[in-house]
């Protein structure tokens, strides 16, 4: 397997999550050779991916990874949401939109959060099977797949994609779209205390992507070996499950960040202490290093590591 990691990881050291053209060289400096593009909090105003420029910004950061040898390989999309209206058309267009910038970037795959937010299990199962289907009217354009995320009760307590059983139930409403997959979070099995080696073996040809990640109950997608993820059944499941995607990392490496973390600054007599908020991007160099070379001995160690 590849190692593959987010460009999310870098984000808080470029003035948007957009700025990707910011964020390449830095990933770069690291020895990454393959990346997930996170377009996960890419709807704001004034986005590049919500202009007329889109399409410019999509040729421009593939360029700029192409110089620095960098290969996009996978991607995160934003959300959309359940109530159906101008607004979930507005925010479905850009995952659409989005998809077509995968196409652009030759990326296969793109993950896309299902639409929670209704507390029946069959309401919910249907209405994804809508709104996959709809996406997947896209995919057939592009060839670019779609991976339905699992996620966790606390996280999400009525999202109802825990294990492989209920991604299979989906795909099975979907008819087993070509063009419809999984991508398995560990970090979010690890909270719901799924057995992971059985998911992944559940799931089957549909397991198209990973997101690797460590915690402690809490979703903050900590490096491996920072919490109680246990990678053994993980590895070992998805070299028997014969999978071909990436080993792809959405783990902060040290530090993570102020805004997800809140660490907080003081005031004393009208002055703002604020240094220790977070640590130099020098430090996040150092300890990426460290991710990866942890990562390429984990799949070292079940001889399935490929540069």
């Amino acid at each position: 397997m590849k190692i593959a990691t987010t460009t999310g990881d870098f984000a808080q050291y470029a003035a948007k999550r957009t700025d990707i053209i910011e964020i390449l060289p830095l990933m770069a400096k690291c020895g990454i050779k393959y990346v997930d593009l996170d377009m996960y909090k890419s709807v704001f105003e004034g986005s590049p991916l919500c202009g007329d420029g889109w399409k410019k910004w999509a040729y421009g950061i593939g360029e700029a990874a192409a110089e620095l040898g960098l290969t996009f390989v996978q991607a995160h999309s934003s959300n959309s949401i359940y109530k159906k209206g101008p607004d979930r058309d507005r925010l479905t267009s850009l995952i659409k939109r989005e998809i077509e910038v995968c196409q652009i970037l030759n990326i296969s795959g793109i993950t896309v959060h299902g639409i929670k937010n209704t507390d029946d299990r069959n309401d919910f199962m249907e209405i994804n099977t809508e709104f996959y289907g709809d996406l997947l009217q896209t995919s057939e354009k592009t060839g670019v797949m779609v991976y339905a995320e699992n996620s966790c009760k606390k996280n999400s307590p009525i999202f109802y994609l825990y294990d492989g059983d209920d991604m299979n139930e989906l795909r099975q409403r979907l008819n087993a779209h070509p063009l419809f997959g999984f991508c398995w979070d560990v970090g979010h099995a690890h909270i719901e205390g799924v057995d992971q080696y059985r998911a992944i073996m559940t799931m089957g040809d549909g397991l198209k992507a990973v997101h690797i990640h460590d915690n402690n109950g809490a979703d903050h997608h900590l490096q491996p070996y920072s919490g109680g993820c246990s990678y053994d059944p993980i590895v070992k499941g998805l070299i028997d499950v014969g999978y071909k995607g990436y080993f792809t990392l959405e783990a902060f490496s040290l530090p993570t960040p102020q805004s997800l973390m809140g660490r907080k600054g003081f005031k004393k007599e009208g002055v703002v202490f604020d240094r220790l908020i977070d640590l130099p991007v020098e430090f996040k160099l150092r300890s990426e290093t460290l991710m990866l070379d942890i990562v390429k001995y984990m799949l070292e160690s079940y001889n399935c590591f490929e540069e």
